[in-house]
Formats: C-alpha cells, sequence, structure tokens
C-alpha cells in the first residue's frame, strides 16, 4: 500500500518561513511557532516553539521541512 508524504523538503528564502516549518540552524533543529517577520530592513524574526528566536538576513536560503496541510484523497 502507498503512503502519501507528511513531508516535503523546500529550500526557501528566511521570509517564506511558515509556522510549524522544521528547519536546521546551528547544528539544532528549530520549529518555527510563528510565520517569518519583518524586523529591520533585510532582516527577519523567528521565534522557535521551544522558545527563543532567530534574526537571519531575508534572503539566506533555507532548508525547511514542511507538513503537508492538504494531502489529496484517492479512492480506488
Amino acid at each position: 500500500m502507498n503512503t502519501l508524504p507528511t513531508h516535503t523538503t523546500l529550500t526557501v528564502p528566511a521570509r517564506l518561513i511558515q509556522a510549524g516549518d522544521e528547519f536546521t540552524l546551528h547544528r539544532r533543529t528549530r520549529t518555527a511557532a510563528l510565520h517569518a517577520y519583518r524586523f529591520t530592513v533585510g532582516c527577519v524574526r523567528i521565534r522557535f516553539t521551544d522558545g527563543g528566536e532567530a534574526f537571519l538576513d531575508h534572503d539566506a536560503p533555507v532548508d525547511v521541512c514542511r507538513p503537508v496541510r492538504n494531502v489529496p484523497c484517492a479512492t480506488g
């Protein structure tokens, strides 16, 4: 039986990080609590689910593991 993926891996600019995205930062796996939002010109702020936050260049490439929210339904 085939199973559908529950996560997909993408490379996105830091400004497009969404709540629930998992990514590695400083050799630790982090999960975004909220969408990234503009902090200063060219910089975004990302809050983590386990507390803490990071400030990244808004164009910095980040490899994220994003939950698939809309799983297609197939019937046989």
